[in-house]
């Protein structure tokens, strides 16, 4: 974290209910977070890892608090998979949502991705959340995330993956 928060770039740190239930890790994340000024830890998204273990909002709401008292961010990741739903959106006080990527793939070619991912975007807007979706991979799929209205995308169609080392 140390070395990601020297970067003057925006980052995602992908963190699950069983990271936020360590006491240890959070500790770490927290002492972390202390030694950097704001406009750092302010360029942090905690990507909450979709999950069927959040029964405690208690907990979950603590964390955001903590996070967000440094000027970090909160998304829901995979939105649209698995166990995510729209209870987690209204009881937690979150930032952005990502949509999964099996509703982006082929978002340009299947109509019924793209009701369900219009569903999610319109929702968000409504209650003033930003969306992001991964998966983006042609110049096709680009055109109809930004039909859609999603506002920010991220993918192959930009950039493959890099290592850390290649930003430092």
């Amino acid at each position: 974290l140390r070395t990601i928060l020297t970067l003057n770039k925006e980052i995602s740190i992908n963190i699950s209910i069983d990271d936020i239930r360590n006491i240890s890790t959070m500790k770490l994340l927290e002492h972390e977070l202390n030694n950097f000024p704001k406009d750092k830890t302010g360029k942090i998204v905690f990507e909450l890892l979709e999950s069927e273990g959040i029964e405690n909002y208690d907990e979950v709401r603590d964390f955001i608090s903590l996070v967000k008292s440094y000027g970090s961010k909160i998304a829901i990741d995979d939105f649209g998979s698995g166990y995510s739903n729209f209870s987690h959106i209204i009881n937690l006080d979150i930032d952005f949502i990502k949509i999964d990527a099996s509703l982006i793939k082929n978002i340009d070619k299947d109509r019924n991705s793209e009701f369900i991912v219009k569903l999610i975007v319109d929702f968000a807007k409504k209650t003033d959340i930003k969306t992001i979706v991964e998966f983006v991979h042609s110049k096709e799929v680009y055109d109809k995330v930004k039909e859609l209205g999603i506002d920010y995308s991220q993918g192959y169609y930009f950039s493959e993956p890099k290592e850390i080392s290649a930003f430092l």
